[in-house]
């Protein structure tokens, strides 16, 4: 394990992005699935015969509470319920899908499945509580990052820094690891944006709107798999492309705002795609290639392997219950 206090804060360059303002009223986001974030019935969500085999079979949310939801191929192992007294902040999947790591914000880490434990801040005192945990590419580690900017790393996790000695405007929010695993990006509630090692800055939310975006604050960061840029997603369903990161849509440009805020963005690990996750449970797919329809004769027909596997409103809504918690975290079925 290593932490440390150091960090660096790039240059904010002057940018301006051009950005659809539509809103409509308030839509599930389990209903929502397609590259320009098009509204489709659930009945229609589902990858169509003769599509490519999504490189993701599936994926697990994990709740406050440490409940969990299995969808598609994810693996049903347990989840953390019932087994810390603080609440669960992330979860992070193991490279070959069957198993993840739980996060909780006093530092603990919980291992289901075949992810093995390589320890944890459960007996350390923090200055700040853990917001998430982002595996390594072999699986064979883990980060944990703290509002403060800390970052804590186990296993075979490398340590290039943090944002820790920093006074923060707005706490961070998420750490996304770059393409080649030698740097991670942080980024703040604000959208501010902090790189270390091999990370590119390429702007924040505020280069992008002149100020506060107004979309409310950041909900997660994801770098592009492929290479430079980064993905940064709002609470209200706005989706920012930087530096090189492919984009294939948000809520935001389809008139719509979430139900509920958005808490985590997600590539596929292939980068043809992304799924933005909503605090209820709701999931929004984007691909490289949709053609989707809207009404009772919807068709949809999907590349790319951010595919929809199913969502917690639509799971919870068919019982007639609502979820009494809310979700802080997705992993996908590797």
């Amino acid at each position: 394990m290593s932490h440390d206090v150091t960090g660096k804060v790039a240059a904010v360059p002057v940018r301006r992005a051009n950005r659809k303002a539509r809103r409509s009223r308030l839509i599930p986001s389990a209903l929502l699935v397609g590259a320009l974030g098009t509204v489709v019935p659930l009945a229609f969500a589902t990858t169509p015969a003769g599509a490519a085999a999504p490189t993701v079979s599936g994926y697990t949310l994990v709740t406050a509470q440490g409940g969990v939801f299995e969808f598609g191929g994810a693996p049903v192992v347990g989840g953390a319920f019932g087994l810390t007294s603080a609440p669960v902040v992330g979860i992070a999947p193991t490279a070959d899908g069957k198993g993840y790591w739980v996060a909780t914000a006093n530092g603990g880490v919980f291992s289901f499945g075949d992810a093995k434990f390589y320890g944890s801040l459960g007996a350390t005192k923090l200055n700040s509580p853990i917001v998430g945990i982002v595996p390594t590419a072999d699986g064979l580690g883990y980060y944990l990052v703290a509002g403060d900017g800390g970052v804590f790393t186990f296993g075979d996790a490398q340590f290039f820094g943090s944002a820790g000695s920093l006074a923060l405007v707005s706490p961070i929010v998420g750490l996304s690891l770059t393409a080649s695993g030698n740097g991670y990006y942080l980024v703040g509630a604000d959208g501010g944006v902090f790189t270390f090692g091999d990370a590119v800055f390429a702007g924040t939310l505020s280069s992008v709107f002149n100020g506060p975006s107004p979309d409310g604050p950041a909900g997660g960061i994801a770098a592009n798999p492929l290479g430079g840029g980064y993905l940064i997603a709002t609470a209200q369903g706005a989706i920012v492309a930087f530096g090189g990161a492919p984009f294939f849509g948000s809520p935001v440009l389809s008139g719509v705002t979430p139900a509920a805020p958005l808490v985590d963005i997600t590539y596929a690990p292939d980068g043809t795609g992304y799924w933005a996750t909503g605090a209820d449970g709701g999931i929004f797919a984007f691909n490289s290639s949709v053609t989707v329809g809207t009404g009772s004769t919807s068709t949809l027909s999907v590349t790319g392997t951010a595919h929809y596997f199913g969502s917690v409103p639509a799971v919870l809504g068919a019982a007639g219950l609502t979820l009494p918690t809310t979700i802080v975290g997705f992993a996908p079925t590797l």
